[in-house]
């Protein structure tokens, strides 16, 4: 009993992970039945934790490897009916490119989004409606499993430009290249727009951690908000501290289930949706679908010795919570607990990837998100529009809400509107309408949303 309960913290990892490339959108496409068989090959550590290698001349590093021993994923694949496949191993990661024979000209990088804490790398290929889209429209497109695992945006952003680099020498320059990015590859966007200046001409970023480490400060409150709401003192931060069993049994009897919740479960469900965005359509829906997983980072690293979870925080946000549920947002604040970030590792230069990003972007976005995405919620994009205001970028940035619960659930027609959109906006200067995610999102998403899905709005409140 003991070894299935702790080895449940990786189920959930595992269930986040499944959120992010399963096949409802953004999939990874499951290899053909007659591709060659999954091999793995050993790839060097570093000697130490250490900078990620220079993806190109003229940037820095973005990510900090972990120092951890990797294999990778034998990446044959095959292509689709059209097209031809290159595969190989790039440095200590591994990369898929798919060349359509009517190819014009133009190339699509696809950023993948966290792919679990494992050891082995793999690639993932862009969405299936999105990649048989580009390849019967002519685009190429190409991918890094990225050289580690874990939250690695910084990673994934060098990766990715190394790839580029490599495409341009094996296939040729492109006229144009895109960036599409999904989950914390959304995070990569940012970081590629806001750092590597004139390497894209637009980027879509899909259910995107657009906020830099403010994913994982998000997953802080989470945890903070349940600790305090609960009564129950979680043991973050000390030696050896194992919060398993405390998340699988003596916490739900404390909140309830989100079906059934007690009067602090109330509380914690009425903090979390103001946390994430406010009254939205089918926040229900994703509130209950990350009721347990959302605790996996903190069952993953209690100690916090990642250097994500070092660098995230939860010291100066504000809470809010609806009345009358017996306790006040003033209540809340003074006694929740504050977790302060590591300086040396929320640090700008020594780790870009571990602090918020800045909205600095260079060239056009377009983003789409799920008003019900409660791994990554929509809150991101409301705090990246602010950045990108204060940037005086907003012309730069379009953002769309999709009515649906979970998170990257989106529509074939979902995705290839809005990258034909982007396509048109970077070929022809005409900026795509969007939705105004600034204000009230109790009936945001309406314009976009093709199909409205079953039960809309679904659990607004």
């Amino acid at each position: 009993m003991l070894r299935a309960i702790r080895f449940v913290p990786f189920l959930l990892v595992a269930f986040a992970l499944a959120a992010c490339t399963g096949e409802s959108a953004p999939p990874a496409d499951a290899p053909a039945a007659d591709s060659p068989a999954a091999e793995s090959r050993p790839s060097p550590p570093p000697p130490s934790p250490a900078p990620s290698p220079s993806p190109a001349a003229g940037y820095r590093p973005l990510g900090t490897s972990a120092g951890v021993a990797t294999t990778i994923a034998d990446p044959r694949f095959d292509p689709v009916p059209g097209a031809r496949a290159s595969y190989g191993i790039l440095g200590r990661a591994a990369y898929r490119i798919e060349v359509p024979e009517n190819w014009n000209g133009e190339l699509v990088l696809f950023a993948h989004g966290f792919a679990g804490f494992g050891t082995e790398v793999a690639v993932q290929n862009p969405p299936r409606a999105l990649r048989e889209f580009l390849v019967a429209n002519g685009f190429a497109w190409a991918a890094s499993s990225y050289s580690e695992n874990g939250y690695v945006p910084g990673i994934g952003a060098d990766d990715t430009l190394a790839l580029k680099r490599h495409f341009e020498a094996e296939v040729g320059r492109p006229a144009r290249t895109y960036l599409v990015g999904a989950s914390m590859g959304g995070n990569v966007v940012a970081l590629a727009l806001e750092h590597h200046a004139g390497e894209y001409d637009g980027a879509l970023a899909l259910c995107g951690a657009l906020g830099g480490i403010e994913q994982i400060d998000y997953l802080v409150s989470w945890v903070a908000l349940a600790e305090y709401l609960s009564g129950l003192s979680f043991p973050i931060g000390e030696p050896g501290a194992d919060l398993t069993s405390i998340f699988l049994t003596r916490l739900p009897a404390r909140l309830g289930t989100p079906q059934a919740p007690t009067q602090a479960g109330r509380q914690f469900a009425s903090a979390i949706k103001h946390l994430t965005g406010g009254p939205r359509p089918f926040f229900a829906e994703g509130f209950a679908e990350q009721y347990l997983v959302n605790f996996g980072l903190a069952m993953v690293d209690p100690e916090r010795r990642l250097l994500v979870t070092r660098a995230a925080t939860n010291q100066d946000h504000v809470y809010a919570i609806d009345s009358g549920l017996g306790i006040t947002a003033e209540q809340l604040n003074a006694g929740v607990r504050r977790f302060a970030p590591d300086p040396a590792a929320r640090n700008a230069d020594a780790h870009p990837d571990a602090v918020p990003t800045t909205g600095r972007i260079t060239a056009p976005l377009l983003t789409l998100h799920n008003t019900g995405d409660l791994f990554v919620p929509i809150s991101l994009e409301q705090s990246y529009l602010q950045k990108v205001r204060a940037a005086g970028r907003q012309d730069l940035l379009v953002q769309r809400a999709i009515r649906a619960g979970g998170h990257c659930q989106f529509s074939q027609q979902e995705l290839t509107t809005a990258f034909s959109d982007l396509v048109r906006w970077v070929r022809e200067g005409v900026r795509p309408a969007g939705d105004d995610l600034s204000g009230d999102l109790t009936d945001i998403g309406r314009q976009f949303t093709s199909p409205l899905r079953p039960g809309d709005p679904g659990g607004v409140n």
